[in-house]
C-alpha cells in the first residue's frame, strides 16, 4: 500500500493530515450507446452518441489527526468545507491526486466524507467523485499563445480546446482547413469546444454570430493541427486541453 495527496483548490489533503490509500480501484468508464431491436435482423441497431458516461472514483484516506484540531468532530466540518464546492452551483473543477503524474481529475464531490476514528489520532475517511469520463493534462489548461507552427496533440483522442482571441471585426479562425467564422467582435472573444459556447464572457454570449462548420465546435485531432487566425487581433491564445479516456 502507498499514501498520495489530493490537491484541491490549491490545498493538499496533507494539511488535514490526510492520505489517499493508493493504489486505488479504478473506476473506468464506458462508451455512451444505446441498442434498439430489428424484427428479422442479427443483433441491434447502435446508437452511438460519440460520448462517454461519467466515473464514480471512490477514494479512501488514511489520517493522522493534526494537533491544532482537538476533536474529529471540527476536523471533519474542515475537511468537508475544503471539499465543498464554493459557487452556487455545483460544477466540475480540477483535482489533482499526486500519483497520476501531471493528469488530473474533473470532478466533484458526489457523496461526502464519512469519518470513522480508530482511535483519538487516527481515522479512516471515505468519499466519492463523480469524475468526467477523461483525465486532463496538466499543463493544457494553461493559456499559451497559438504558435504559428502545427500543434501536436500527444494523446489519442480529440481535443475540446478553448480559444482566445482579444481584438475587434470580423475573424476566420482555420483549423486543417476548416473555417470558422466570426462577426462583429467587440474586443475579446472565447471559443470553448467542450462547452459548445462562444463568448465575451459567460454573461455577453456571442453564438448568434459564430458560423461554425457543420455547426460543429473545434477540435484538436490526434497528432499534427495546422491553426491560422485572420482579422485583426492583439492575442490569439488557447487551452489545448489534451484528455485521456479513463478507461
Amino acid at each position: 500500500m502507498s499514501l498520495g495527496r489530493l490537491i484541491y483548490h490549491g490545498t493538499g489533503s496533507d494539511y488535514y493530515g490526510a492520505m489517499v490509500v493508493y493504489p486505488l480501484v479504478q473506476a473506468t468508464t464506458k462508451r455512451n450507446v444505446s441498442l434498439t431491436s430489428v424484427v428479422g435482423v442479427n443483433g441491434s441497431y447502435i446508437n452511438d452518441n460519440l460520448s462517454y458516461t461519467d466515473i464514480t472514483q471512490q477514494i479512501t484516506f488514511v489520517v493522522q489527526r493534526p494537533t491544532f484540531y482537538k476533536d474529529w468532530f471540527t476536523w471533519g466540518m474542515d475537511f468537508g468545507d475544503w471539499l465543498t464546492c464554493k459557487d452556487k452551483f455545483v460544477k466540475y473543477e480540477p483535482f489533482y491526486f499526486e500519483p497520476f503524474k501531471g493528469w488530473h481529475w474533473e470532478a466533484f464531490v458526489s457523496e461526502s466524507p464519512v469519518v470513522t476514528p480508530t482511535n483519538e489520532t487516527w481515522a479512516n475517511v471515505t468519499m466519492s467523485l463523480a469524475c468526467k469520463p477523461f483525465l486532463i493534462n496538466d499543463e493544457a489548461i494553461n493559456y499559451q499563445n497559438v504558435p504559428s507552427s502545427p500543434v501536436y496533440n500527444p494523446t489519442k483522442w480529440n481535443s475540446l480546446p478553448i480559444f482566445h482571441i482579444v481584438g475587434n471585426g470580423d475573424f476566420t479562425l482555420t483549423i486543417n482547413g476548416l473555417a470558422y467564422q466570426f462577426k462583429d467582435i467587440d474586443n475579446e472573444l472565447f471559443i470553448d469546444s467542450e462547452k459548445c459556447l462562444v463568448y465575451k464572457s459567460m454573461t455577453e454570449l456571442r453564438t448568434s454570430r459564430a458560423i461554425l462548420p457543420n455547426h460543429e465546435y473545434p477540435e484538436l485531432i490526434p497528432g499534427k493541427n495546422s491553426i491560422a487566425l485572420s482579422g485583426n487581433y492583439s492575442k490569439f491564445e488557447y487551452q489545448p486541453r489534451w484528455r485521456r479516456a479513463i478507461v
